[in-house]
């Protein structure tokens, strides 16, 4: 009987991860993501019932039972925002892919990192020539020009989902989101 349990508890926690991520290294991918970045800004921003339909209605597709709120990373330059960075979980085939998206101002992908995933084609997944093909995608994106990597084709469509979400996400709330003008400096 308990090993029927623990098999059952297995095979229910394969389908529920997703979404939910915690940022592991910020202080490396904001070096990475915005070189000139002195520090960043926590946001938890959490959605109504109209926005979730909303969210899901752009996507095609229902959010996960853990996107109840979303994180979002202002990266600062001194006290000036230059940036955003959303984290978000997919489900590849071997596991959660865990996505770090940096944004411009704008909203345009100016960078895209994998901080941990456990599929068999990792390198390719991690490669510049797969990440560098988000960089300057924008929410009206359509993706369809993402060459994905031969054999990995759930974890490639996981993380073009992953993205695509994120950006939809931080379209509908980022009116949400603390924005200011590039010229406004927060108030301590």
């Amino acid at each position: 009987m308990r090993k029927l349990f623990l098999g059952l508890f297995f095979l229910n926690l394969s389908s529920v991860y997703a979404g939910v991520c915690i940022w592991r290294f910020p202080d490396k991918d904001i070096q990475k993501l915005f070189p000139r970045a002195t520090g960043y800004k926590t946001e938890i921003v959490t959605y109504t019932e109209k926005e979730k339909a909303e969210i899901e209605k752009e996507l095609g597709s229902k959010l996960d039972d853990d996107e109840t709120k979303f994180n979002f990373y202002r990266i600062l330059e001194d006290t000036v925002p230059i940036g955003l960075v959303l984290t978000h979980s997919a489900k590849g085939q071997y596991g959660a892919i865990e996505v770090v998206i940096g944004l411009d101002n704008e909203g345009k992908i100016s960078g895209l990192l994998i901080q941990r995933d456990r599929e068999k084609l990792s390198k390719g997944l991690r490669s510049n020539k797969f990440l560098g093909q988000f960089v300057g995608q924008t929410v009206t994106s359509k993706f369809d020009n993402i060459t994905g990597i031969k054999g990995a084709e759930k974890a490639t469509k996981a993380v073009v989902l992953s993205v695509r979400k994120m950006l939809i996400v931080n379209e509908i709330l980022g009116n949400k989101q603390t924005k200011l003008p590039k010229t406004e400096q927060p108030e301590e």
